[in-house]
């Protein structure tokens, strides 16, 4: 978060995740198992995407060792760009493979029974996201050199 979020109270920023949640529950309450179910399936790709770049940048670039001294210095910590861009190429990878009742990706279509497709989204998200990461990350490192 930047310096701007953190002027608003906390309570303020729990009150709006309420109303977000209360947003979705009360259409979805006569059907709660189904929205529960699709929206679960969206953290999923979610979580999938995060691993791919959270892992990467562990093992790889960090060598599991971290600086925390910096943890409040944005002029000495990464920029970021590399994560976002490969959120996006993790998200292009979930889209590509996935195979639910609201949409199926090409990829998922090519995969298990005719016309209802095999869910590989969660991987190609996390293929995508850390492969492409590892390219961004390496580049973003040599030009800012954090």
């Amino acid at each position: 978060m930047t310096h701007y979020t953190q002027a608003v109270p906390r309570f303020i920023w729990t009150f709006i995740g309420t109303l977000v949640y209360c947003a979705i529950a009360i259409p979805g309450y006569s059907h709660f198992e189904s929205v529960l179910e699709n929206f679960m399936l969206l953290i999923g790709y979610w979580l999938a995407i995060y691993e791919g770049i959270s892992l990467t940048e562990h093992f790889i670039f960090k060598k599991r060792v971290y600086d925390i001294s910096i943890w409040n210095s944005p002029g000495l910590l990464p920029p970021g760009m590399a994560a976002v861009l490969a959120f996006c190429f993790g998200v292009f990878g979930a889209v590509m493979g996935m195979a639910q009742v609201w949409f199926i990706g090409p990829i998922g279509r090519k995969i298990g029974t005719p016309g209802y497709g095999g869910d590989v989204g969660f991987e190609l998200a996390f293929c995508f996201s850390a492969l492409s990461f590892m390219v961004f990350r390496t580049f973003e490192k040599n030009h800012f050199g954090r």
